[in-house]
């Protein structure tokens, strides 16, 4: 069971937010509660754990980003609903899993939901050596790969680094879709973007949370904005 909390200031918004949320985990719902302020929403987030935040960036003239900024120690995913889409590259400085733009589709808003739930379900796991053993990770736990000539360097979101035998075009076809090639060297796992930074001479790299200056090839630049803008 999870809790689901929407701060939207428009009433038909935060009613259309909680039918597709409420579509979307069934069951899995437990907790679901709507609030318009950011008092509000803060008093809710220090009674019960929140597990998911939906937040607009504009209540009655307030920041919607001044909860992140007070309630940076909650153990939460945030998913940015915003017409202020200029604002987007902030909200990513922030850790937030997702940016949904006003007006959103259904679509939009499902594929930035199962963004969560992939985050959280994904039980599948890879064989990597260790310390000269063979063991098993989760997916979730790989910030990013490396290429090793014919084998794979694999970083771990704490920091650690594995092996992997295979070469990362072969390793490439084994991992989850929010997998992405960002370089001929390089892969990351998208649901630990932080930031994309662009230098001069058209040179361009990633950051994580775990991990700064991942390179990102010109080729793949355009396709990595789309998936950070959403």
């Amino acid at each position: 069971m999870m809790n689901v909390l929407i701060l939207e200031d428009e009433p038909l918004i935060a009613q259309g937010l909680e039918r597709e949320v409420r579509a979307h985990f069934g069951k899995r719902l437990g907790n679901l509660a709507l609030h318009d302020n950011v008092p509000q929403a803060l008093a809710a987030l220090a009674q019960e754990q929140v597990d998911l935040l939906l937040l607009d960036l504009n209540l009655h003239g307030a920041d919607g980003y001044e909860l992140l900024r007070l309630a940076q120690k909650a153990p939460l995913q945030t998913i940015i609903v915003s017409a202020h889409a200029e604002r987007s590259i902030t909200a990513f400085e922030f850790g937030v899993l997702d940016f949904v733009a006003k007006p959103f589709s259904r679509e939009r808003l499902h594929k930035a939901l199962q963004r969560y739930t992939e985050r959280h379900t994904d039980a599948a796991s890879l064989a990597v050596k260790k310390r000269g053993a063979l063991e098993w990770i989760a997916m979730a736990d790989i910030d990013h790969v490396q290429a090793d000539g014919h084998y794979s360097n694999i970083v771990l979101r704490s920091g650690e680094q594995c092996f992997h035998d295979l070469p990362i075009d072969k390793l490439m076809a084994l991992l989850p879709p929010h997998f992405l090639r960002v370089h001929r060297s390089y892969i990351v796992n998208s649901l630990g973007f932080k930031r994309l930074q662009i230098a001069a001479g058209g040179k361009y790299a990633l950051d994580t949370q775990t991990s700064t200056g991942i390179p990102v090839s010109r080729s793949s630049y355009p396709a990595l904005k789309q998936r950070l803008l959403g």
